[in-house]
């Protein structure tokens, strides 16, 4: 469990590269300081597959470990974390006016960013 322990950590920290990435983009095309491209859609898509990635293994390591209340917490609010990332990259699927599409990702990233900030805080922090 330790190795999936490790990749968990490790993810969570791509996790977090993947989202200061898109929110500069997000923010440049919102801005027009750039165009909005394929790498818009590649990234919220990577963000949300990381953060799927990391639930996954979030509940390999909680079933192989035992549930305790901080650990059912942690999952709890990250998967709501994870669920509004979804919610606002669909919503942005749809959405044609490149500036709308940029914000609406924009906010997903940061909105689901600060949940989590919270589900880590619930365990220890980043240190761990």
């Amino acid at each position: 469990m330790n190795v999936v322990l490790a990749v968990h950590s490790i993810v969570r920290w791509l996790v977090v590269i993947v989202a200061v990435v898109a929110a500069v983009r997000y923010a440049l095309v919102m801005a027009g300081r750039t165009q909005p491209g394929g790498m818009d859609r590649g990234l919220i898509s990577g963000y949300t597959g990381l953060m799927d990635l990391n639930v996954l293994l979030g509940v390999i390591l909680i079933v192989s470990l035992g549930f305790t209340l901080q650990r059912i917490e942690h999952a709890a609010t990250n998967i709501i974390g994870v669920a509004a990332a979804h919610v606002f990259a669909q919503r942005a699927k749809k959405i044609e006016d490149p500036k709308v599409k940029a914000r609406t990702n924009l906010l997903g990233v940061v909105i689901s960013l600060a949940i989590i900030v919270v589900g880590v805080a619930l365990i220890g922090g980043w240190a761990r």
